[in-house]
């Protein structure tokens, strides 16, 4: 993952908390990975091209290229930018039904 969104640790945070439940919720290892796969690699995925692509653009370096850009980012207001990192921003840990196995007790 590109340093571009400062998410590498906060995704090793989401990832033990993800893993921790799974172990919890699963009844074997083998399961539970399985789940964990599944669980995290849609968002990992999503926040890992996410980032990629804002650091393509953050390290232009043409002067037009980098006018434009500059020139559209200038009028767009801080919520905006903070809105369309919703999806990166919106974590919350797995459970009840985001588990996807019936918790064994």
């Amino acid at each position: 993952m590109t340093p571009n969104l400062g998410q590498g640790a906060n995704q090793a945070l989401e990832d033990a908390v993800t893993l921790a439940a799974l172990l919890d919720a699963y009844p074997d290892v083998e399961s539970a990975l399985s789940a964990y796969d599944r669980h995290r690699r849609p968002r990992t995925q999503l926040i890992a091209r996410r980032s990629h692509r804002i650091g393509i653009a953050a390290q232009w370096h043409s002067v037009p290229a980098t006018t434009l850009r500059d020139l559209m980012l200038r009028p767009a207001p801080s919520s905006t930018l903070f809105d369309g990192l919703t999806p990166v921003l919106s974590w919350q840990p797995p459970g009840g039904d985001d588990l996807g196995a019936a918790r064994i007790v």
